[in-house]
């Protein structure tokens, strides 16, 4: 694990919203985004051009958003189990309340029962061990 997985962590959740929501767009039936010129008549003159466009998904889409939303689910489960395995449980703290709960430094460490500059210096030192463990 490093420090920019467990730093993606809250963007991917919000990916997996994003694609969520394009998914339930696209199993209620859309079509792919498009638009078209046609010709038509109305209150105006006659066979004049419009322009229309037509919003949606293709259902060709679905499989492809499932496969991008489970991957990105996947490196999430991976970052969750990782900081839910550690021993240390003033990192596991930390680490929860900052990146999975998505609070900022100052609240993780409150929460914790750390100032902030002290919580700043364990993660700098919980980040640099993992990085020297990895090589």
């Amino acid at each position: 694990m490093t420090r920019q997985r467990i730093e993606r962590y809250r963007k991917l959740r919000g990916d997996i919203v994003m694609l969520d929501e394009r998914l339930a767009d696209a199993e209620d039936g859309g079509v792919e985004y498009l638009s078209d010129t046609v010709q038509a008549s109305d209150d105006g003159p006659a066979f004049a051009k419009r322009c229309i466009s037509v919003k949606g998904y293709s259902t060709r889409a679905i499989p492809r958003l499932k496969a991008i939303r489970a991957k990105k689910a996947a490196e999430c489960e991976a970052i969750e189990q990782y900081i839910e395995s550690l021993e240390d449980t003033d990192m596991f703290q930390l680490l929860t309340r900052r990146y999975l709960e998505g609070r900022n430094l100052k609240e993780a460490a409150k929460l914790s029962g750390y100032s902030e500059q002290h919580a700043s210096r364990l993660f700098t030192e919980f980040f640099k061990k993992i990085q020297k463990d990895a090589m």
